[in-house]
């Protein structure tokens, strides 16, 4: 055979091997698992697992329960939950309320504080009127009218009342007349009916602690400073003023209470006699209602006016 024809042959002999394999052979599938080295395989286990714990303590929160806050709702400056603020529910602002100091008066006390000692600005209760000098030895009815008449907004001078009070010597002031004026002057009438507001006279007939003199007093004064009217007192200057003598008007301006705000300690008055003035407190003047009571019962007028 010449060699031309033996090198065909091999040629058909690879082509036949060639299509007999591909026939006989399956195509491979995605379930064809190639062999696993077992020793690399439980390698990459352990080094996956390893893997998750570090990344899992990387993004870990440590929490202590026991302090947690349990109230998580947003709160606005008012103190209003957020989560309410579209309710039908009304929050009003918190906002300061000001306004005068309720003045003390034994009455108002409350069980609370029975035994709370009171302070020095909360037992004293005291008007501010302007003080007036009196001009004239007896025009002390007159100047003290004048000082309530201009604590009251109201300018008239000591000269005038005196005319129309009809003052004389060498008696001076009826405290009928006083009273009279101040009331023509304050609310447009000399003599106010029951019914009316006006200035009204008492007469003293007994200064002892019980009595209902001082109990009325002491009632009249707090009624009258609490609603900012000043009294008008008379007594006899040589029990308020050792070595002095005759009796004299002055105007009430306050009151203190005691310690625990039981009971009135002192009342306040404001004197017009020139003499009577200090550099420090003025004509400004303090004594226990009894003191002032006493002082009136010796007087031929015993009378205040509230």
């Amino acid at each position: 055979m010449s060699k031309t024809k033996i090198k065909s042959l091999k040629i058909i002999c690879v082509i036949l091997i060639f299509f007999f394999t591909t026939a006989c052979s399956s195509p491979k599938t995605d379930n064809d698992v190639e062999p696993v080295d077992d020793q690399l395989f439980e390698k990459e286990t352990i080094k996956s697992i390893e893997s998750k714990s570090n990344s899992a303590k990387k993004y870990s929160v440590k929490t202590d329960i026991a302090s947690a806050p349990t109230d998580i709702s947003v709160k606005n400056p008012n103190g209003i939950p957020e989560e309410n603020k579209t309710s039908n529910h009304s929050y009003p602002e918190i906002t300061e309320i000001k306004g005068t100091r309720e003045k003390p008066t034994p009455e108002s006390k409350s069980t609370q504080t029975e035994n709370r000692i009171l302070s020095d600005s909360e037992r004293q209760v005291r008007l501010e009127v302007p003080i007036k000098i009196q001009e004239v030895w007896n025009y002390c009815a007159p100047t003290t009218v004048s000082m309530i008449l201009d604590y009251k907004g109201i300018d008239i001078d000591q000269y005038q009342l005196a005319t129309e009070m009809g003052t004389y010597e060498p008696f001076g002031t009826h405290n009928a007349d006083a009273i009279r004026i101040l009331n023509k002057h304050l609310f447009g009438y000399e003599y106010p009916a029951d019914n009316e507001p006006g200035y009204r006279i008492a007469t003293v007939t007994n200064s002892d602690l019980n009595s209902e003199d001082m109990h009325l007093f002491k009632e009249r004064v707090i009624d009258n400073i609490n609603n900012d009217f000043p009294m008008y007192y008379t007594f006899d200057m040589s029990r308020i003023y050792p070595g002095k003598a005759g009796e004299h008007n002055v105007v009430g301006t306050g009151y203190e209470l005691t310690a625990d705000g039981a009971d009135i300690a002192y009342v306040y008055f404001l004197d017009p006699l020139a003499s009577m003035q200090d550099p420090i407190h003025g004509g400004l003047k303090k004594v226990t209602p009894q003191e002032l009571l006493y002082a009136m019962l010796t007087c031929e007028e015993p009378n205040y006016a509230w």
